[in-house]
């Protein structure tokens, strides 16, 4: 049929009617999956936007739209990405609510459309169109249109993301705004085809109301697509070709509720299972207002709902299961219950729901079921059966379980297996839902603890006896959530059982250096068996390249062959001393080739990036090396290596090395050779050359590197600026009334306002207990707490303020810089910092670096020398060096040993004479031989 614009503004008009209505009652249930906080609706509209965009073609960033926005829930992730987000929808109710959730972005707009066009926006004008749980509801002629204007306002290179239905169906009526239309995919293709775009993939993915898809035969999908060529047909022919030739009604009168009232009749009954009467009860209302021609008859569940509303003496059935569960909670485990009774409110995002043919609750989130939906008791059973087929979970003594839910699965676990069962439960409000929605007294009686696990406390993880089993469906609703537990529990276990050999590769030059020798001591510090490959001695050689080759290009080259040869010694050192855990710091001499072949060894490739990415971008060819990364910086630094193929990348600021940067007791004449009113201690950058000059007026003393020699420098440079040795750079902080603490910018004049990530400066010299005033940086927060623990600044000006304020002020520098020590040494030591990375690898590698333990020769000889205590001690001491598993090394700590020898020591002694007797031998004889 022809579609006049007549048709198109009466299709529109009852769209508009429609949508208004449903968004005033709840808009929840049509747009956000009956979500009742703005926050949870943000949350998922992210998670869905994230999907949206992570299938989608590379595009330029600057302009997305939004078809069908509703209340604007995926908008702020969009603005996240875009520069300017366009959001349009037919409904003013739904566009109102939009407004107030998009209020704090001013780059992101929203407009009340037509419902079939999208005339205020321009051709080419837009980077990425897409369009969530709206088109499948439009009627085929509007959807058509919007595929025809979709191609025309796409720039060349944008992309487009809808998601819609594939399968057999009768086309719907065509007034019929909320029943979800699906179409065949040969149908689509060529629509797309005719509206003048391109399908570049179609991609099934999964909604909820699984049971009601399958019912219905449709299966959702995600297409992407690009502009293709002209347009070659009109809306009529595009319809008609969705169609297949069918036709849709276009009788205004007829009746199309009936799935209105199915969906409000299904929302009053979760409503009303969570013991929710007066919103079950509203929602029933609304059918009988507004579904004149539902088949569902609801008087009977008004009644219903009267009746249990009033049970056990004005009680909800919900409440009486929960206080009864609360009541054995009480008993059993007392902090688990002082931390339910705490939390008052409910969030309605945790939704019990019938299902079953037995009425069995079971967990919603979202759209996860906990459970099953359908028989959870059944999936349970499964569940605990292919878990404990499990080589490890066989020879533990404890299980572990991540995850509560509705408490099906632990109760097939009781009662099958004979070992110790807990849970961990990161998330109060599905422990508190759980406990309102059926009896769960024997599972708690039964559980060796429970805990509800709190980053911030003691989560009480149990020993190495332990093993986690941890709930797949937790992982897709709390997925960082479990890897803080599995980091927590592994990565204690990893550090008291599994000793690594662990080798620490330091950089030719720079101050990574230091920051290599810290960690290797760090990790001696907290039990790990490590050896530090230092590198500095072949800077020479390396420096001398620029001295033999003029031309730019050649020196990198022959660089880069200098670093490929030193990463073959390493190869070799590595051959000959075998390690489980390389970690590279920042500008290592590791080459892309010797990462690579130490991956395919097994061993795990670490780098600790401890500089500005935008910087240092050699990160680009050698993040894919990597199965750890480790960053000072966050967001985009660590999306930007994830997309170049790093592993796992994570946060991980510097730290200090309590020993080195400490106060200390100076001489009178160390004090005036160190000391200042004022002092810097660092490399010439420009934006520090800039604001220093500015400040030669003060009694300045500078030191470091790479300073001009003109004036004022000529004055303020000490010691010709000459690279300091830590020792030294600790003793001027010490000696110093107000260390000026400027991060370096090669960009910025002074105090760059984009600055993020914290310098080792920063800790090293709270450590010391020297008082600072450091340029604000957006991370800086994350440590310490400014104007009690640090003092930070903005600008010249401000510096200038507070150098003038703090010099007249002793008192307030010592309690501060005080209060900055007690923080560096309680919360950001090297300690700290490796405690934290190993937790994260041997969360991500347990097993793995479980089984190379297993064949690690050393493992072998500490078993067989068990009947000699001395002796086998010796060894575990020989290995936490990092030493190898043979005679030489044992040997060399009985030499360095006082006191008389011990039988022990003796025997060793004898052997190695006895070893060193046969080799002279050999080689004598071999020497006749070949004489």
């Amino acid at each position: 049929m022809s579609f006049s614009k007549e048709i198109f503004e009466k299709l529109a008009r009852r769209m508009k009617a429609d949508w208004d209505r449903r968004v005033r009652y709840d808009y929840r249930l049509w747009i956000a999956n009956s979500l009742d906080k703005n926050a949870e609706l943000l949350e998922e509209g992210k998670r869905d936007f994230e999907f949206f965009r992570s299938r989608a073609v590379q595009t330029n960033q600057r302009r997305a739209l939004n078809i069908g926005c509703g209340v604007g829930r995926m908008l702020p992730a969009a603005n996240d990405i875009f520069e300017e987000v366009i959001g349009c929808d037919i409904s003013a109710e739904a566009i109102g609510k939009a407004q107030v959730v998009v209020s704090e972005h001013a780059s992101v707009s929203v407009l009340c459309n037509s419902g079939f066009d999208l005339d205020t926006v321009a051709d080419r004008s837009i980077d990425f169109v897409w369009s969530f749980a709206a088109m499948p509801h439009m009627p085929t002629c509007i959807f058509a249109s919007y595929l025809r204007e979709a191609r025309r306002v796409l720039a060349d290179d944008g992309c487009m993301q809808v998601q819609l239905f594939i399968g057999e169906q009768d086309p719907p009526h065509a007034f019929d705004t909320l029943r979800m239309r699906a179409y065949r995919v040969d149908a689509l293709e060529n629509a797309f085809a005719l509206a003048g775009l391109q399908i570049l993939n179609i991609e099934p993915i999964a909604l909820p109301l699984d049971e009601l898809l399958t019912e219905l035969g449709i299966q959702p999908v995600l297409i992407s697509a690009k502009r293709g060529a002209e347009p070659s047909q009109t809306i009529e022919s595009i319809a008609d070709a969705l169609l297949l030739g069918q036709a849709e009604h276009y009788d205004e009168s007829a009746p199309c509720a009936d799935f209105e009232a199915w969906l409000a009749t299904h929302y009053a009954d979760r409503l009303h299972s969570d013991g929710d009467f007066e919103r079950a009860r509203n929602a029933l209302e609304y059918v009988m207002q507004h579904c004149k021609t539902a088949t569902i008859d609801i008087r009977d569940i008004l009644q219903r709902l009267d009746e249990l509303s009033l049970k056990s003496g004005g009680l909800s059935l919900k409440e009486d299961i929960y206080l009864s569960n609360m009541e054995c909670l009480k008993d059993k485990f007392p902090e688990v219950h002082a931390k339910l009774s705490r939390h008052n409110q409910l969030s309605n995002l945790r939704t019990v729901r019938v299902s079953g043919s037995n009425d069995v609750p079971v967990l919603w989130v979202g759209k996860t079921c906990l459970d099953h939906a359908d028989k959870p008791i059944l999936a349970a059973q499964s569940w605990v059966k292919r878990a404990c087929h499990d080589e490890a979970l066989q020879q533990c003594q404890e299980l572990v379980v991540v995850g509560f839910g509705g408490g099906y699965h632990l109760e097939v676990l009781l009662e099958q297996s004979s070992k110790r069962v807990s849970c961990i439960e990161p998330d109060i409000e599905i422990l508190h839902t759980a406990l309102s929605s059926r009896d769960l007294r024997s599972v708690l009686c039964s559980l060796q603890t429970l805990t509800i696990y709190d980053q911030e406390e003691d989560a009480n993880l149990p020993d190495e006896e332990a093993e986690l089993l941890i709930r797949p469906q937790l992982v897709a609703i709390q997925g960082s959530r479990v890897k803080e537990i599995q980091q927590a529990f592994y990565g204690k276990r990893g550090i008291k059982a599994l000793r690594p050999r662990i080798a620490v590769l330091g950089p030719l030059q720079g101050g990574t250096l230091s920051i290599g020798e810290y960690t290797t001591n760090a990790l001696t510090n907290v039990g790990q068996s490590v050896r530090g490959i230092d590198m500095s001695g072949f800077n020479d050689s390396y420096m001398l390249i620029s001295s033999l080759i003029r031309d730019e290009f050649k020196q990198k080259a022959a660089r880069q062959m200098y670093v490929e040869t030193l990463s073959t010694f390493l190869l070799e050192s590595v051959t000959e001393r075998p390690i489980d855990i390389l970690i590279c710091m920042a500008q290592a001499p590791a080459s892309p080739q010797l990462l690579l072949e130490l991956r395919r060894r097994g061993i795990i490739t670490v780098l600790w990036f401890v500089e500005d990415y935008l910087r240092f971008t050699y990160w680009k060819e050698i993040a894919q090396c990597f199965d750890y990364i480790f960053t000072i910086q966050k967001g985009e630094c660590i999306e930007q290596l994830r997309k170049a193929g790093a592993g796992e990348v994570h946060y991980l600021p510097t730290a200090c090395h309590p020993v080195v940067h400490a106060p200390v007791v100076l001489t009178e004449e160390e004090r005036q050779r160190w000391g200042s009113p004022l002092s810097f201690v660092g490399a010439g950058y420009y934006n520090r050359q800039q604001m220093f000059a500015s400040l030669s007026h003060y009694p300045l003393k500078i030191w470091g590197t790479e300073w001009p020699t003109g004036r004022p420098f000529d004055r303020l440079v000490q010691e010709s600026g000459r690279r300091l040795k830590p020792e030294e750079y600790v003793k001027i902080f010490n000696a110093t009334d107000i260390n000026i603490n400027l991060h370096s910018s090669s960009e910025r004049d002074g105090v760059d306002p984009t600055g993020d990530f914290v310098n080792p400066r920063t800790f090293e010299l709270a450590a010391a207990g020297a008082f600072q005033l450091v340029d604000e940086r957006s991370l800086l927060a994350d440590c310490f707490v400014p104007g009690e623990e640090i003092i930070t600044f903005s600008s010249e000006s401000e510096l200038r303020q507070k150098i003038d304020y703090y010099l007249e002020h002793p008192e307030e520098r010592e309690a501060i810089a005080n209060r900055g020590r007690e923080r560096a040494l309680r919360d950001h030591t090297y300690e700290k910092r490796l405690e934290q990375m190993l937790s994260i690898i041997y969360a991500g590698s347990y097993k793995r670096l479980h089984d190379r333990k297993v064949c690690n020769p050393w493992t072998e000889m500490i078993e067989r020398t068990s009947f000699d205590p001395e002796l086998q001690k010796r060894c575990e001491t020989a290995r936490d060096r990092g030493d190898e598993p043979v005679l030489d090394h044992l040997v060399s700590s009985v030499a360095m040993g006082k006191g008389a020898l011990s039988e022990t020591e003796q025997k060793l002694l004898f052997l190695h004479h006895v070893k060193k007797q046969i080799s002279r031998m050999e080689k004598g004889g071999a020497g006749v031989k070949n004489g």
